[in-house]
């Protein structure tokens, strides 16, 4: 497969496109719905309720007659207690990624991470599987920065490791990253390894989609 692109810069969405965290954010979803009291749901359900940050994913799961403000604040820090508890116990990198990143880096290309995940969790995830690699900045969701897929932050990191932003890959495996990137003028690469599958990427604009973490090393 050959698509070379002209880039500099590469910034990565972390779950389900560099991480395969779907059976731990699953975990955590279902045992904070236990401690609540409700039904729990299948591990494929979590596919279309997570992308969003920890907040959305929150209301997501919670029973439809029960997504009220009131339960929805006694849910949310029990759902967060349950991420810090398993944080990083399931979660793998995908096949390939580790060497992916390798090549990237040798070819000098600039990488960063940008996830609606919550910023503390981002951060320990790359800090545990992917030790070894060179990424100019790691970001996840915060409360003073708009999360995907406003473009604010996407747009900053470019800014900040000096490269434009038409010179930039955005990669990642939902529409809310494809749209990060449309909306950040970047080049969207879809990620078709990771929870929502090529049908939702190619659906909402993405430039490329490639199968597997692998594909990536046919954009340099």
């Amino acid at each position: 497969m050959e698509c070379s692109l002209d880039f500099s810069a590469v910034i990565f969405d972390l779950d389900g496109t560099l991480l395969d965290t779907l059976g731990e954010i699953a975990a955590a979803g279902n045992s904070a719905l236990e401690r609540m009291g409700f039904e729990t749901h299948p591990v494929d359900a979590y596919r279309s309720f997570v992308g969003s940050g920890a907040k959305k994913l929150a209301w997501r799961v919670l029973p439809a007659g029960q997504q009220n403000q009131e339960v929805y604040d006694l849910f949310v820090p029990i759902l967060l207690e349950e991420f810090d508890s398993r944080l990083n116990t399931i979660a793998k990198p995908y096949a390939g990624i580790p060497e992916v990143l390798a090549d990237f880096s040798a070819a000098g290309k600039k990488m960063a991470v940008l996830s609606n995940k919550p910023h503390e969790f981002t951060v320990a995830a790359v800090n545990k599987f992917l030790p070894d690699v060179d990424f100019f900045e790691v970001c996840g969701g915060r409360n003073d920065v708009p999360l995907k897929p406003e473009p604010d932050a996407a747009l900053k990191l470019a800014e900040s490791m000096g490269v434009a932003p038409h010179h930039t890959l955005f990669v990642g495996d939902s529409d809310v990253d494809i749209k990060t990137g449309i909306n950040a003028g970047m080049i969207a690469v879809g990620a078709g390894w990771g929870f929502r599958g090529e049908g939702e990427l190619v659906k909402a604009g993405a430039n490329i989609v490639l199968d597997t973490p692998a594909d990536l090393v046919s954009l340099l």
